[in-house]
């Protein structure tokens, strides 16, 4: 979805120290024990940090609610419930600073319902957030009446390039691999991951963009229109 779909405009590095900030603040104000805030900033970006590399190499998912709560009882606060949809608030909207629609997406999403196709999402949650997250950011520009099936890495549990998320969205689709098209704008996560289980994969160009030439994708696209002709190619 980002970058496929909707742009976000950030770093995610910034916004993260952000997010961890203001939740340390909320964490300190909980805490009756004297909890100091640059202890709980650390213990937190440490925590994140494990996640990122669990995601990295094992590609699973770590839900950010885990990570919070293994905060929040670290330092012993009260109320995690109501402290935790808090804290997960403050990430996700971090994520909403700068973020607009992929020039052509709507047109390209209407013209493939119309066309009779199955349309599937395979996506992973910034910081393992909850999939409402990113279904609101689907209905707020529109989205969320094109898609047939959904996969969102903390439904499942997995992250791209896991082959096992991939064929859970085949499954739901009823779809056969060498019959379906995947398009992503991640080398290593997206095209690595659908071409591994048989599946054509696009690369849609966009900002975040690291090359390796060891992965090569079936097609490459700049613009949604150049989408459309390569469906009627295949």
């Amino acid at each position: 979805m980002g970058h496929t779909l909707i742009n976000y405009h950030n770093d995610w590095k910034g916004p993260e120290r952000r997010a961890v900030e203001s939740v340390s603040s909320l964490v300190v104000e909980r805490s009756s024990n004297g909890t100091k805030k640059q202890d709980v900033t650390a213990n937190l970006l440490e925590l994140l940090a494990r996640a990122r590399q669990v995601k990295t190499v094992e590609h699973l998912e770590v839900p950010l609610e885990s990570v919070l709560n293994n905060c929040f009882t670290y330092f012993s606060v009260e109320e995690e419930e109501d402290l935790l949809q808090e804290s997960l608030e403050i990430f996700y909207n971090v994520l909403l600073e700068r973020r607009d629609l992929v020039p052509g997406t709507l047109e390209m999403l209407q013209a493939l319902q119309q066309d009779g196709y199955k349309i599937g999402l395979v996506s992973d949650v910034a910081w393992g957030l909850p999939s409402y997250f990113p279904l609101r950011d689907m209905k707020h520009f529109g989205l969320d009446d094109y898609f047939d099936d959904l996969v969102f890495s903390t439904d499942v549990g997995l992250r791209k390039p896991n082959p096992r998320i991939f064929k859970i969205a085949l499954y739901n689709l009823g779809a056969k691999a060498k019959e379906s098209v995947f398009v992503g704008n991640n080398l290593q996560c997206d095209i690595k991951g659908a071409l591994g289980v048989g599946m054509t994969a696009i690369l849609k160009s966009s900002d975040f963009y690291t090359h390796d030439d060891s992965i090569v994708p079936s097609f490459k696209i700049d613009d949604w229109t150049e989408f459309e002709d390569i469906l009627k190619k295949l």
